[in-house]
C-alpha cells in the first residue's frame, strides 16, 4: 500500500516538473550546433563545344553553433530569438578541377515561434514558423591564384521548422531537427553578382543538436 501510494506522488511530481518547462511565463537560454559532411560530382556544359567538362569532385565538410533564447507566451507556446555563426569548406580534387578549395563563412540571425505537443509534458515534437538574415563571405581558391575569387552574399527569408523535443530533467531539455521546410532570397556581391530566389525541404540530412536550461516559475 504504502509502495503504491508512493509511485502515485512520484509521478505527480515527475508530471507537475515536466509541465512546468512549457508553462507561460517560463524562460529558456540554449545552445545548438550542427554537423554535416556530403560528396558532390559536378561538370560543366561547353555550349562552344557541344561537350561536358571532366567532372569536378569535392568533398564539403560544414559546421554551425547557434546560442538562443525564448520566453513562453502561453503553455505550450514560446517566443524567442538566436544568433549562429557558420563555415562550410569543400574541397576539390586537383586532379580534375582547377580550383582546389571553396569557403564560406558567415553569421545569422533568427526570430521564431514554436508549438509544443508533449506526450506526458516530456517527449514529443514542436514547430512553428522562422524569419532570418544571413551575412556569408564566400572565397573560392585555384591552382593558379590569379583567379582566386571573393563573394559577400546576403539571405532574408523564412520557413517552418519540425524539431524533436525531450526533457530529461526538470530544468533540462533537448531537441534534434527533423524536417527544415525555408525560402531565401540572397544577393550577391563581388566576383559573383546578382540575386537568386531558393525553396528548400531538408529531412534528417543532418546532425544537428540542442541542448536548453529552463527557468521560471
Amino acid at each position: 500500500m504504502y509502495k503504491k501510494l508512493l509511485l502515485v506522488v512520484l509521478s505527480v511530481i515527475a508530471l507537475q516538473s515536466a509541465k512546468a518547462q512549457t508553462e507561460k511565463g517560463n524562460q529558456s537560454i540554449g545552445l545548438s550546433f550542427s554537423v554535416d559532411t556530403k560528396s558532390s560530382n559536378t561538370s560543366y556544359y561547353n555550349s562552344v563545344s557541344g561537350t561536358y567538362n571532366t567532372n569536378a569532385k569535392g568533398k564539403q565538410t560544414s559546421f554551425s553553433v547557434a546560442p538562443s533564447y525564448s520566453y513562453f507566451i502561453a503553455d505550450k507556446l514560446d517566443i524567442g530569438t538566436s544568433l549562429s555563426y557558420g563555415q562550410s569548406t569543400t574541397k576539390y580534387d586537383p586532379a580534375l578541377s582547377t580550383a582546389t578549395k571553396s569557403t564560406s563563412k558567415g553569421f545569422s540571425g533568427n526570430i521564431f515561434l514554436r508549438k509544443y505537443f508533449l506526450y506526458n509534458d516530456k517527449i514529443g515534437i514542436r514547430t512553428g514558423p522562422y524569419f532570418s538574415y544571413e551575412n556569408v563571405k564566400q572565397t573560392s581558391d585555384y591552382t593558379d591564384p590569379i583567379n582566386n575569387s571573393n563573394s559577400t552574399i546576403d539571405y532574408y527569408g523564412g520557413g517552418l521548422n519540425l524539431d524533436f523535443v525531450y526533457y530529461p530533467a526538470k530544468n533540462i531539455g533537448l531537441a534534434a531537427r527533423l524536417a527544415d521546410l525555408s525560402y531565401a532570397h540572397q544577393k550577391s556581391k563581388g566576383y559573383v553578382q546578382g540575386s537568386s530566389n531558393d525553396f528548400n525541404l531538408s529531412l534528417v540530412n543532418s546532425l544537428s543538436l540542442s541542448i536548453y536550461y529552463v527557468f521560471g516559475k
